[in-house]
């Protein structure tokens, strides 16, 4: 299983393919959805990374596509937006255990 970046800025393109991580900057959200799904049928890919500004620009696609899928596993990471930080992988395995915080 290996790790595929879907992102729409070329920083965070360059960055994690000099780290070696393959991956695709996408023009638009549909091709984002487009692309995640394709990846979800290829099998091989284990983690899907989506940067910070386009997982938000996804709207509720990420929670429908966890709610169908185990793999691949679809994960924010930090981007150069400048958008807050969040705990998202934290918060989606405390998700998938069903640990909710109040």
């Amino acid at each position: 299983m290996r790790l595929y970046l879907v992102c729409d800025d070329d920083d965070t393109e360059v960055g994690l393919r000099l780290a070696g991580v393959e991956g695709t900057r996408v023009r638009s959200v549909e091709e984002a959805r487009e692309t995640i799904l394709a990846l979800a049928e290829d099998g091989g890919v284990g983690v899907v990374l989506v940067n910070r500004s386009l997982m938000r620009r996804l709207g509720d696609f990420p929670a429908g596509f966890r709610a169908k899928h185990t793999l691949p596993v679809l994960t924010e990471i930090p981007d150069t937006s400048g958008l807050p930080a969040g705990n998202s992988v934290a918060r989606y395995v405390r998700e998938a255990v069903g640990i909710r915080e109040e």
